[in-house]
């Protein structure tokens, strides 16, 4: 893991946090298709559908998941969330071109920057695990696993972002942003046959330390 980035990134937080706490909670509610109006809570929570876009190993990856968190004081965010995506959206299948695919998912931070304005900042953190192949179109090979084709590693990820929300009614908001994956490193070798030669690529190691785009539609109680 990159540790570095782990301690500045994790005072940045507590900062934002500190800050957002220290705000006063005088202000209404404000949401884009309905008028201003007084309702304060003290916890809330929701759940969220998460679309996205990443370049991983040179291919575009399309990235679906999810989340689930309690809301503390309308500023802060705590649960937990989780991604899959795969990069073959082309189907290629060449024996010697594979591609990947991966799930992980683990705690999740997110602070909540002047949550009762219609349109406000969040900052997304991912500190998680998962599972990652890398796979050729056909694994299966005469109705056996073909393990030629496959092989599969652990990943340890942490992925810091920062999106804007909106505060379309009470219970819902939709936020797009950005986020950038962080892992400690991939080991995978995918091994392929050539005129029944066993040929042998390594995965780049940084294969999946890339940009996010993502898209995030919650339901809940903020």
């Amino acid at each position: 893991m990159k540790i570095k980035f782990l301690i500045p990134t994790l005072t940045l937080v507590l900062a934002i946090v500190s800050v957002s706490y220290g705000q006063e909670n005088k202000n209404e509610f404000k949401t884009i298709f309905s008028k201003d109006k007084s309702h304060k809570i003290s916890h809330g929570g929701y759940g969220a559908i998460t679309m996205g876009y990443s370049q991983i190993d040179g291919k575009d990856a399309l990235e679906i998941g999810g989340r689930a968190a309690w809301v503390v004081n309308h500023h802060l965010a705590i649960g937990i969330a989780g991604k899959s995506f795969f990069n073959n959206l082309e189907k290629t299948v060449d024996a010697d071109n594979y591609y990947l695919a991966c799930g992980y998912g683990g705690l999740f931070l997110e602070p909540i920057i002047a949550p009762k304005s219609p349109v406000h900042v969040t900052f997304p953190i991912i500190f998680g695990v998962g599972g990652l192949a890398a796979k050729h179109g056909n694994v299966w090979d005469n109705n056996y696993y073909n393990d030629n084709y496959y092989d599969t590693d652990v990943i340890l990820v942490f992925e810091p972002g920062a999106e804007i929300e909106f505060n379309v009614v009470k219970f819902m908001r939709i936020s797009l942003g950005g986020s950038y994956r962080l892992t400690n490193g991939v080991l995978l070798q995918y091994k392929y046959y050539d005129n029944n030669d066993l040929m042998i690529k390594d995965v780049p190691t940084n294969a999946l330390d890339a940009f996010n785009f993502n898209l995030n539609f919650k339901f809940g109680w903020f």
